[in-house]
């Protein structure tokens, strides 16, 4: 009796929880659908510093590379020796290694030659050749 008691109740209450289920009736199932997204602004993620010792090659001024390095989600960090905060060679190979490794996480494990392809192409483009 008592294990009848029970599934009458949930058989009540999962049909009645059925009810509100209406399929189709999003965005990517319904032309008109009723359900409306919250446009919720994504926080963006903070860019990866990438520690080179000099800027030789990096197009750091050019805005084609620098579209390119915010989509990959990086950034170069120019450090002198000599200048304030400059981090050791150890600390600056250790830092390096946890940063490609993040950005191989971020953009997949070919990363590199992508990030190759596209300076090659914004040199190109805006004619930024030395020599």
């Amino acid at each position: 009796m008592k294990f009848l008691l029970v599934f009458l109740m949930f058989c009540c209450v999962s049909s009645y929880a059925q009810d509100d289920l209406k399929f189709g009736d999003t965005a990517t199932t319904n032309k008109n659908p009723t359900y409306e997204p919250k446009n919720k602004e994504r926080k963006k993620k903070r860019p990866i510093q990438w520690i080179k010792n000099d800027s030789d090659g990096l197009l750091t001024g050019n805005k084609c590379m620098q579209d390119v390095m915010d989509e990959m989600g990086f950034e170069y960090l120019i450090q002198i020796k000599g200048q304030p905060g400059y981090k050791s060679e150890l600390g600056r190979l250790a830092h390096n290694l946890t940063a490609k490794i993040g950005i191989m996480f971020r953009n997949g494990p070919f990363w590199k030659f992508r990030l190759k392809k596209e300076r090659n192409e914004c040199r190109e483009k805006t004619g930024d050749f030395v020599g």
